[in-house]
């Protein structure tokens, strides 16, 4: 069976200037989600109105996670899901802190709270299972990417064996970084992870581009468990409907389920 995987950085609406603006952005990411058509989209970034404006646009999605600050104003990781292709079957969040089960902790020393948000789905046959866990690390201190990083792949460990993974994320941190290297650690369950990116040169990894086009950090991709085949892998660097639809590139990837 096939799954095609998206993470994109939506930009949360500061507001912006001119054609930055969530309005004059919003129809341009929906086209270009609709013409990829993942099936599971994890995002970062979004704020309650930026989610259900997109939503809005693409009746064929749900959506699922709350906020980081737990007071639903804050920025989410929620996870878009095509629920003809998938049966949601359990979903949580959980905060990047010593106290992983409190909404907005912060116990790192960083400025921001994090957090990430997962969901399990049926994939038409009852015995298969796919697990996401969609993240954004933070933005300033490296320790907080690190222990973030662990603890992600000790919650990944906590899965059933059987649950295919995938984590998605916009992680603030390049391929060569300690944070990057922890995902291909082994897990404590002995499960291992691939970086999808990790087939591109390194140049053509770049997601980042604040708006211009031009991007120079490889700080999003989309990792899979090992028994995913990657079929294909692709950042999409395009304008849509004369728009750059965000200040980070959306990242593709069409998996096979062996």
């Amino acid at each position: 069976m096939k799954i095609t995987v998206m993470s994109f950085n939506l930009r949360y609406d500061k507001p912006d200037p001119g054609v930055r603006q969530w309005k004059k952005r919003v129809g341009a990411i929906a086209s270009l989600i609709q013409h990829y058509q993942p099936d599971l989209l994890g995002t970062q970034e979004g704020k309650s109105h930026q989610l259900l404006d997109l939503q809005a646009l693409l009746p064929e999605y749900k959506f699922i996670g709350s906020d980081r600050t737990g007071t639903g104003q804050g920025e989410h990781c929620a996870v878009f899901y095509n629920p003809q292709r998938l049966k949601l079957q359990q979903t949580q969040d959980f905060y990047l802190s010593d106290t992983p089960e409190i909404p907005g902790s912060i116990t790192w020393g960083t400025r921001l709270p994090r957090m990430a948000t997962w969901a399990n789905f049926e994939v038409s046959n009852p015995e298969v299972s796919v697990t996401i866990v969609n993240t954004h690390l933070d933005h300033e201190s490296a320790k907080a990417r690190e222990l973030g990083a662990a603890l992600i792949s000790q919650r990944l460990a906590e899965f059933p064996l059987e649950h295919y993974l995938l984590l998605t994320g916009d992680f603030n941190a390049n391929p060569s970084t300690l944070a990057r290297q922890i995902f291909l650690s082994p897990l404590a369950n002995g499960k291992k992870l691939q970086d999808a990116l990790a087939t591109l040169p390194l140049e053509q990894q770049k997601t980042f581009h604040e708006f211009t086009g031009e991007a120079w950090d490889a700080i999003d991709t989309i990792y899979g468990d090992r028994r995913f085949q990657i079929e294909q892998v692709l950042i999409n660097s395009q304008q849509w409907e004369g728009v750059w639809p965000s200040d980070h590139f959306p990242v593709i990837v069409k998996l096979n389920m062996l």
